[in-house]
């Protein structure tokens, strides 16, 4: 690893910064190897989506991934971070934002690590922190789900550094726990939901008008073409705008969805009219969950509920290859609980500077950064309404 792209500090305790884009592509390797072993891994910190995501989507940014490797020389630990523009501010602390590739940019992130830093992570992402972060910084940490209570034990590895966090709610993620058949599934639907999906299986069996196949990695480029036009046209049917509206959006999705179907991460669903492609969805998997990420079919099928059954086709085969979860994602939808989906709350956690003026300067930098957000979401709907 050349010392142009890594700057290296407590080289002896096995720790390093990567700061270049070069830096990041020369760790591609160790980054997927690391993906692989821990099964608890997010799949959107599959090394292909975060790569798409700094090329297309991130915007002006400083790159800041801490990396530890082990005695043996193997990286164990990944925090990716990049420290946002602001005006013409990068670089510089104080109101300047140091945050993950989340929570408002992506899905289920945090950091990487092996199966035996598991009960020390929150450590690991303190130590981090403290090591190659400016004391002025203010850092948003990715949505941190409750399993073995890692935000306290992050606001505790934090305060021992000097610093202080805090951690609420960022967002909903209703999610469906998979038993053991899809007949013990069915038993939990609503008797009209349940006759709903039944209906749908048999409308999609393959002997009919329509049919849904599972398509191959090599038909990646194929599938994401389709995915951007089915949502964008369902979206305008419904009223609303969609995301893949936007042409960086595009060539994030265009370069993202190959490499997650090569990695076999992606599943890609389509519904077939003769030779047509007229519905599709997405969903990632790893370790035990299924993530559905989006979907979309032409409205002329609406009354064959192409929507159903691509659901209903994914949890099967979630089911009988022995998945313990359907996770639908941020956002409470309707449609999410009819398929049993429960309330999962992520964490949002804030790392303030160290002293307390710049802690009040973060502080309200954060509020105004909320509140902006907050009225694009409303000019949002508003525009979708004037549709």
């Amino acid at each position: 690893m050349s010392s142009v792209n890594i700057r290296m500090m407590d080289d002896s305790e096995g720790w390093y910064l990567i700061s270049s884009q070069s830096g990041f592509l020369q760790l591609q390797s160790d980054w997927e190897q690391l993906f692989r072993r821990n099964s608890r891994h997010s799949p959107f910190l599959a090394w292909g989506w975060v790569n798409a995501w700094l090329a297309f989507l991130a915007g002006p940014h400083e790159l800041l991934i801490a990396c530890h490797r082990d005695i043996a020389g193997e990286l164990d630990f990944v925090l990716p971070l990049i420290r946002r523009a602001r005006g013409r501010r990068i670089g510089k602390p104080g109101v300047v934002f140091a945050c993950s590739f989340g929570p408002e940019c992506s899905e289920k992130l945090g950091w990487l690590c092996s199966p035996a830093l598991d009960d020390v992570s929150a450590t690991m992402v303190a130590e981090a922190v403290s090591r190659f972060l400016n004391s002025r910084d203010f850092i948003a940490l990715a949505p941190l789900d409750d399993a073995g209570n890692l935000p306290e034990k992050l606001r505790s590895a934090v305060r021992s550094r000097g610093r202080t966090t805090s951690i609420g709610p960022d967002v909903v993620c209703p999610t469906l726990e998979l038993p053991d058949s899809w007949e013990s599934y069915l038993q939990q639907l609503s008797s009209n939901f349940r006759s709903q999906v039944r209906r749908s299986e048999r409308n999609f069996n393959g002997s009919g008008e329509l049919r849904i196949r599972v398509l191959e990695a090599a038909n990646a480029k194929e599938f994401a073409h389709k995915l951007i036009g089915l949502n964008q046209s369902r979206m305008r049917v419904k009223g609303q705008i969609s995301s893949m509206e936007d042409e960086a959006f595009q060539a994030f999705l265009l370069d993202a969805i190959p490499y997650m179907a090569s990695q076999d991460i992606a599943w890609m669903d389509v519904v077939e009219s003769g030779s047509e492609i007229v519905g599709v969805a997405l969903n990632f998997v790893h370790g035990s969950g299924i993530y559905y990420y989006s979907g979309g079919f032409e409205d002329r099928f609406s009354k064959s509920r192409p929507g159903t059954a691509l659901f209903a086709a994914a949890i099967r085969r979630g089911i009988e290859s022995e998945y313990k979860s359907f996770n639908f994602l941020r956002g409470d939808e309707p449609y999410k609980y009819r398929w049993g989906a429960r309330d999962v709350i992520d964490r949002r956690a804030i790392i303030f500077p160290s002293a307390q003026v710049h802690r009040q300067i973060a502080v309200t930098a954060e509020s105004l950064y909320a509140f902006a957000s907050r009225l694009r979401e409303a000019s949002s709907k508003i525009r979708s309404r004037m549709r």
